[in-house]
């Protein structure tokens, strides 16, 4: 976001800045520091106030301290844990206590009797105050005591450069990098949003005087790294719905009814908005791009089945793209079973495809007599070609490159472009990564669906899930039992194979039993599932291979056991297996986490059934790079912004990107001069596929 040098980084001699040589070049090269702009973006990670020299009874907890006194005793510890050194500083009325871990070096240097001054962060225990691991050096009685008090930054560290070091680094080419910083904004827009200048925010985050002014600086330049997200995007908006022309898909009545028939219910409230909103993208002649999502069970997959229905009646061909062969298997049998006794014809592209099938299935796509493609990215080989790609469909999006969907896309002629995410997108995200996008939501459940109770046992009271299974048997319904992996791994039965073990021989003799899980031929799948829709199956013992695309209003039990070892959003999809039909259902989680994370996901689970809360929650546990997958999206990750806590600066940038490009749409003034060259250095890449998201 910084262009400071003249050449890329990667051509910069880090070895010509001062006080790096080869070594440290090295390391920093390690953290990500390439050149003279990331290192001036090596921000820290917090502050530290250094005090200046005090008596050691004046040290307060938690600053960093400065002090001197002499050495009255040594020791080394060798024994279990963490070899150290420890020493005892005393200044006449107070001790000071250092521990230096593996400092067994310091036996031949540090002895009772020498002077020395330490600095270093101060913890009390038992009331005496400590010092780990701090810097410090021998001192004569007449050296003079340091009387400046500083806020320091602490860095990122690694076991070749400390955090010391890394300031060093930063302190002593900071004037040169400053000088290359240029301002982005006009002065009335820094004076109304109360902005730093931007070179000034740079200095100020390294080396502030107080941290008012280091959180001023921060707020600088977190706004700048989201204005110029919302430029891009909304830019990347505009050229689609301005300058690219799509494909006019009609519909009238009798269409719109043929296609009705292919459902089996009435469309809800929400599906029925859904459509519309597509319908009108269809019609308009510029590329539709829209993101549908709802929460588990809400019916999106027949929205976006409608609009590939719409796409084959306008003799065009459609593609549902899937990150994985288990998501493209489950939409294949699911829209092969909608499309039964019809003339669409379907086919499904994966690694498992069988070779001869899979080129039987090329060549209908080619000559168009397949209207109809399901897939992985088996479906963006170069050898595959469709006649007329009129409408892509994607799902679980944020699993798949840019790159990915842009070669898709050129498959077509501007194809319309439908993205539908079984996990809801929050309102930050959807502000910050999908701002180019048009919105539809499914707000609504199907009519009968029944409420879920969700509770979570320890491994010690599994009997308890195992008896309420058989009580649920008994009455006739029926039971998913979910685990982490297929085979066994370890001796913790949490796998498929085990676990069926277990259960046919022990809780649940006499009941019936399968197995399901992705790496079982699609045939035997298919079977084993029409089996458990048909009630011959009463517990299917799976992976998270029943995670989408399996509806059996009879099963009212889930039980995922080691539900410490899936997500949040995973969870809460396995949960709405359940509850589709007109009894009460259950979802049991057995589970001994270890992790204080683990139990947040768990404690969610049993507080909310809604997605969006749950979207929410795991977006603040799991925070927006690996919620979203930030890198796959084809979007640089913020270096300082968390848009989970800072919506309301994300709200304004949002409100200042449109502001600027009302008049401005192509940053073309000389004001904007610096903020156009980074905006295109940044995102040309990402703007030129502005059809893929």
């Amino acid at each position: 976001m910084v262009q400071t040098v003249g050449v890329r980084a990667e051509e910069v001699n880090l070895e010509s800045l001062a006080e790096i040589g080869p070594a440290r070049a090295k390391a920093l090269r390690a953290l990500g520091v390439h050149g003279l702009g990331d290192l001036l973006e090596y921000f820290p990670r917090d502050y530290l106030y250094e005090s200046e020299e005090k008596p050691i009874d004046q040290l307060r907890d938690g600053e960093l301290g400065l002090a001197r006194g002499e050495v009255t005793a040594v020791n080394y510890i060798a024994g279990h844990g963490k070899p150290r050194f420890e020493a005892t500083l005393s200044d006449g009325p107070a001790r000071l206590a250092l521990v230096f871990f593996h400092g067994a070096y310091l036996r031949r240097q540090v002895h009772p009797g020498l002077l020395l001054r330490v600095r270093g962060k101060v913890q009390f225990f038992r009331g005496i105050p400590q010092m780990a691991n701090p810097k410090w050096e021998v001192v004569d009685p007449n050296t003079q005591p340091v009387e400046n008090a500083k806020l320091r930054a602490v860095y990122p560290a690694s076991a070749k450069l400390s955090s010391e070091t890394i300031e060093r680094i930063i302190a002593a080419n900071l004037e040169t990098a400053l000088s290359a910083i240029g301002e982005w904004h006009a002065p009335p827009l820094l004076a109304r949003r109360k902005l730093m200048g931007r070179a000034q925010a740079y200095r100020a985050i390294h080396q502030p005087v107080d941290r008012t002014q280091a959180l001023a600086a921060r707020r600088r330049l977190v706004y700048d790294e989201l204005i110029l997200m919302q430029l891009a995007l909304a830019m990347s908006h505009r050229l689609r719905t301005k300058k690219i022309s799509a494909p006019v898909l009609r519909i009238d009545k009798t269409l719109d009814e043929r296609i009705r028939a292919r459902f089996p219910f009435q469309l809800t409230a929400g599906q029925q908005n859904a459509v519309w909103q597509i319908v009108s993208d269809l019609k308009c002649g510029r590329p539709m791009k829209r993101l549908l999502q709802g929460d588990v069970g809400s019916g999106k997959t027949v929205v976006a089945l409608y609009a590939m229905l719409v796409a084959v009646a306008n003799k065009m061909q459609a593609a549902l793209l899937a990150p994985t062969e288990i998501l493209a298997e489950q939409h294949y049998l699911t829209l092969r079973n909608m499309l039964k006794g019809s003339k669409v014809e379907i086919e499904l592209l994966t690694a498992r495809t069988r070779r001869q099938g899979k080129g039987m299935a090329e060549s209908r796509l080619a000559e168009g007599e397949a209207h109809l493609a399901v897939g992985t990215q088996a479906l963006l080989n170069e050898k595959i070609e469709f006649a007329n790609l009129g409408v892509i469909v994607v799902d679980e999006q944020h699993r798949l490159g840019v790159r990915q969907r842009a070669t898709l896309s050129d498959k077509g002629v501007s194809p319309h472009y439908l993205v539908m995410t079984a996990t809801p997108i929050p309102r930050t995200l959807a502000l910050s990564y999908f701002a180019d996008f048009d919105v539809s939501a499914i707000d609504d459940l199907p009519p009968g669906r029944q409420p879920i109770r969700t509770r979570w046992l320890r491994p010690q009271n599994s009997g308890e899930a195992w008896q309420f299974v058989r009580e649920q048997i008994r009455a006739g319904r029926q039971a998913y039992v979910v685990l982490p992996q297929v085979e066994d791994e370890g001796d913790d039965g949490k796998s498929v194979t085990k676990q069926l073990r277990v259960l046919s021989t022990g809780p649940l003799k006499d009941i019936r039993l399968a197995a399901l899980h992705g790496q079982m031929p699609t045939e035997q799948k298919e079977e084993t599932m029409s089996a458990f829709r048909a009630g011959k199956i009463d517990v299917l013992v799976a992976t998270t291979v029943i995670e989408v695309g399996i509806d059996v209003p009879n099963a009212t039990v889930m039980v995922i056991d080691g539900a410490d070892r899936f997500g949040l959003s995973q969870l809460h999809q396995l949960r709405g297996r359940v509850g589709r039909g007109e009894w009460a259902s259950d979802c049991i989680l057995i589970a001994d986490p270890k992790t204080p994370g683990g139990e947040a996901r768990l404690t969610a689970m049993m507080t909310t059934t809604s997605g969006f809360e749950i979207a929410e929650m795991d977006l603040r546990l799991r925070g927006p790079g690996e919620f979203f997958g930030t890198r796959q999206h084809g979007l640089p990750e913020f270096k300082l912004a968390d848009v989970t806590s800072e919506l309301d600066l994300l709200q304004l940038a949002k409100e200042d990107a449109q502001e600027l490009l009302a008049g401005d749409p192509d940053l073309s003034k000389s004001v904007h001069a610096n903020l156009r060259a980074t905006l295109f250095a940044q995102f040309a890449q990402t703007l030129g596929l502005a059809q893929v998201g």
